[in-house]
């Protein structure tokens, strides 16, 4: 079975985080500095912060924004559901927003309706908000750029509030650490803050050495994994063009995202993923914990999250696939039922 993720760890990668088991070095240590530092600089950040989960990222970031208790922070209804657990694990008040359907981020009318003291905003599928979006906001923003991939250099904001990133690390991360998370910022204002709460960060939030030691040597083949995925990506396009479903609607201006091959079903999704696992991959739903699927009112108030959460099934597109699974791949993208 071809899996939609996968944690394709090389060898020389694993040496590198045997070497740390050699030398006993479990905790965060030389490694998390070492891969916080060759993240700001490959990514053009100010300042990251290697942390233990995307969880932790999220709750500092709370935290540094200097929310009070019980105020509202709007999110996404296709974001994952422990953006909700964070937000109200936090003390707030979360405000699921309905998304657009070309850019699936809240719009900005949306957003400033709710009033809320900021906005957790999630780049789906890597699709980043518009920038006029990021630009317009009154207030603290934090973007969860987990799923954005190679964009990631891209993403930035020139809010005058306060602006951090939180880029997770999990799984489905194409930079796969076995766990753990950035909190980044790209101002200098921003950038020092951070650098400020890291100096008082206890040891436990921070990320292990051994997850680190995977983020160091995997940053060194980054380059090769986004020109992998774009050539996958480009020819499961032609095969879906020939199907009557729908591809991830792309603008001119913005950059192919490549975090995973995404159709959007015109019939049963549940049939097509039937399809593909008989034919020996391994297809899912992109945003099954999302409150656009799990919430008991989300017909009616996320009708367009919704629409998208029922219809968007996920593909294998990271960079580890042989050609000849590609092509298994294509083939059954390109006779969907």
């Amino acid at each position: 079975m071809i899996r939609v993720f996968s944690s394709y760890i090389t060898r020389k990668d694993m040496d590198l985080v045997l070497s740390r088991m050699v030398e006993d070095a479990v905790g965060p240590g030389d490694f998390n500095s070492r891969f916080a530092k060759a993240i700001k600089d490959q990514f053009g950040f100010e300042y990251a912060v290697a942390l233990r989960s995307p969880y932790t990222a999220m709750q500092r970031a709370f935290k540094i924004c200097g929310l009070g208790q019980g105020s509202k922070v709007a999110i996404s209804a296709l974001a994952p559901s422990w953006h909700l657990a964070a937000v109200e694990d936090a003390g707030y008040v979360p405000i699921v927003l309905d998304v657009e359907e070309e850019t699936l981020h809240p719009s900005k009318e949306a957003i400033e309706s709710a009033n809320p003291s900021t906005v957790l905003l999630f780049d789906a599928l890597g699709k980043m908000p518009p920038s006029s979006l990021l630009q317009s906001l009154g207030f603290p923003i934090i973007e969860d750029i987990s799923q954005v991939s190679g964009n990631i250099a891209e993403s930035t904001s020139s809010n005058t509030f306060a602006y951090f990133a939180v880029w997770g690390l999990e799984n489905d991360s194409p930079i796969a650490t076995g766990g753990g998370a950035l909190l980044c910022a790209r101002g200098k204002r921003d950038g020092q803050i951070l650098r400020s709460m890291e100096e008082s960060l206890p040891s436990e939030l921070r990320m292990t050495d051994y997850n680190a030691a995977l983020g160091v040597s995997q940053l060194k083949s980054v380059s090769q994994m986004v020109e992998r995925r774009k050539a996958i990506q480009e020819i499961l396009s032609r095969q879906l063009a020939r199907t009557r479903h729908a591809g991830l609607k792309i603008a001119e201006s913005e950059a192919t995202p490549i975090y995973a091959f995404p159709v959007f079903a015109e019939g049963s999704s549940k049939e097509i993923i039937e399809y593909a696992k008989k034919h020996g991959v391994q297809a899912e739903l992109a945003f099954s914990s999302s409150p656009a699927i799990m919430g008991d009112d989300a017909a009616a108030c996320f009708p367009v999250a919704r629409s998208i959460a029922l219809r968007c099934v996920l593909f294998p597109m990271h960079h580890r696939l042989s050609n000849q699974q590609v092509d298994q791949i294509g083939k059954i993208v390109a006779t969907l039922p």
